[in-house]
């Protein structure tokens, strides 16, 4: 019996182990400048490159001047990627004009409501169009959409 106890727990874990490996097989990561249209979002992808990316540093001949605030954004193409929207994205950003969060508040805000984020983005002159976000996608659609603090 403890062998049938034993066999059953070492599937148990194995399956375990098989199912938390696929949850994450169809995840990816971008950065990049975004567009939302209706249920849709376009990505610019970016590279960003920090003071650690030495061999990039090099190989694109950055400058001190180039990471003048310690990272550099290249863009070497305008292609776009698209993604759907649903109701479970969420959006993460810095609310500097305190519209969704107090004055006294941490200014980082996170919602599931598409209209909220499409209001912040209208808080851009040019609609956050230059502002690079930190894109999370899973099987097509987009699970999150962060904004990061840059100098």
């Amino acid at each position: 019996m403890r062998k049938i106890a034993g066999m059953f727990l070492i599937c148990l874990v194995m399956l375990i182990c098989v199912s938390c490996s696929q949850s994450n097989e169809n995840t990816n990561k971008y950065i990049g400048h975004i567009r939302l249209e209706e249920n849709k979002l376009y990505v610019d992808e970016v590279e960003w490159i920090t003071d650690e990316n030495k061999d990039r540093i090099n190989e694109l001949k950055l400058t001190e001047f180039d990471m003048a605030s310690g990272y550099y954004i290249y863009n070497p193409s305008s292609d776009l990627k698209s993604f759907q929207i649903n109701e479970k994205t969420v959006y993460s950003f810095i609310d500097w004009g305190t519209d969704f969060v107090g004055e006294d508040e941490d200014r980082r805000y996170s919602t599931t409501k598409q209209e909220e984020f499409i209001k912040y983005l209208n808080t851009y002159s040019d609609k956050a169009a230059k502002v690079p976000f930190w894109v999370e996608t899973k099987d097509g659609y987009v699970v999150s959409i962060k904004e990061e603090q840059v100098n």
